[in-house]
């Protein structure tokens, strides 16, 4: 049997140290937990009848929601977080200089 060397799947540091593997967890972590929150709530207040009726849950309705929360949830916290992460570094940098 072949054994694989033990080794982590993310590297944690890797991540804090590039500001665009930095953006993009931060963003895919944010759009998710924001388009869930979303996502619920909407199913849950239901207006209109419109994700659920007495025949059950409206599925491709629920999915649009979802993908209309995601998509530019993660586009813009992910170009915000990058961007700041820079600005961090280097603000660090400077500071650690003097």
């Amino acid at each position: 049997m072949l054994k694989l060397p033990a080794r982590k799947m993310l590297n944690y540091k890797n991540i804090i140290k590039h500001f665009w593997s930095f953006g993009i967890v931060i963003g895919v972590l944010s759009a998710f937990v924001l388009t869930l929150i979303i996502t619920v709530w909407e199913w849950i207040e239901n207006p209109s009848g419109i994700f659920h009726d007495q025949t059950g849950t409206n599925w491709s309705f629920v999915y649009d929601t979802a993908i209309s929360w995601f998509i530019p949830t993660f586009i813009q916290v992910s170009i915000i977080s990058a961007v700041v992460h820079i600005i961090f570094s280097i603000f660090n940098r400077f500071w650690k200089r003097d």
